[in-house]
């Protein structure tokens, strides 16, 4: 098998359509006015986004709070971030060009080498999107991002491939289908970095963009059930589930114990594939 890989077609047309997925739990309020507004002023086509929601219940309640037209489908789907996230794979054709967000986003930063914090308001959400789907394409790498922290003084032009951590609050995929499966609900942006990882051989990160929202902070979604019990847990049994791929990092300011990602094995180890993933038992807390 392989080492590295690349789905590299050439010239062949990319096609720019996308959908726009937001899982959402008891904030109807914060998705109205956070996430849903700034799709608006960024001029996202509402027939884009899909919003999913838990269950009948609601989707009463969101679709009585939410603007109408400030989205274009809503979705009853399933408790529990974990499933929610599998679901949305399942609910899009193999293939689709998904951009997954949260609920609670405020805005985008990107890089400026001129400004003097290095960082000015994203001009353009859509050529950002294009643009990571665009290089996603030409990689083969289905699983892109951006950078974690809405800091000038941290990020910069260009983008990484190498194992990173794609945040879980603003992501794009094209859609592998149910091999794409995550077992927790703490930390499953980690454990959807690794298995694309270990899938394709890389994950791209632009480092010249980033999401600003409140990690941890925001009231409802999974705050509800969110413990430094059950983060801690998940930590670890990620860290049992990839051990050459993690290393457990307890010095983080959030208080909670954190992963650092970092392929560890031999270079004449470094396969990838559905063959390799099957090696790692995915974790369970």
């Amino acid at each position: 098998m392989a080492t590295r890989r690349s789905r590299n077609k050439g010239t062949r047309k990319i096609s720019s359509d996308y959908v726009v997925a937001i899982p959402s739990y008891k904030r109807a309020e914060t998705l109205r006015d956070k996430t849903l507004s700034v799709l608006a002023e960024y001029k996202i086509s509402s027939s884009k986004i899909y919003v999913f929601v838990a269950d009948k219940e609601q989707e009463d309640l969101y679709r009585s709070v939410l603007k109408p037209g400030s989205y274009g489908h809503m979705i009853v789907g399933v408790p529990g971030m974990a499933n929610i996230r599998n679901f949305i794979t399942r609910y899009f054709p193999v293939g689709k060009r998904i951009i997954n967000m949260d609920d609670d986003i405020k805005g985008f930063l990107e890089f400026s080498s001129t400004a003097r914090r290095h960082e000015i308001p994203l001009r353009s959400l859509d050529s950002l999107i294009k643009k990571g789907f665009s290089e996603s394409a030409k990689t083969g790498f289905r699983l892109w991002g951006i950078y974690p922290v809405a800091n000038g003084f941290f990020m910069k032009e260009g983008a990484t491939s190498d194992l990173k951590y794609i945040i879980g609050a603003f992501w794009g995929i094209t859609n592998p289908g149910p091999i794409l499966t995550v077992t927790i609900d703490d930390k499953e942006d980690y454990l959807r970095s690794l298995i694309m990882y270990v899938l394709d051989g890389g994950v791209l990160r632009f480092r010249d963009a980033a999401p600003i929202t409140a990690y941890y902070k925001e009231a409802g979604g999974m705050q509800e059930e969110r413990t430094k019990n059950r983060v801690t847990k998940s930590a670890e049994a990620l860290h049992a589930a990839f051990p050459d791929l993690t290393k457990l990092n307890a010095t983080k300011k959030s208080g909670y114990l954190e992963l650092r990602l970092r392929d560890g094995r031999d270079d004449d180890k470094k396969k990838f594939g559905p063959d390799i993933l099957k090696e790692y038992k995915m974790p369970k807390v």
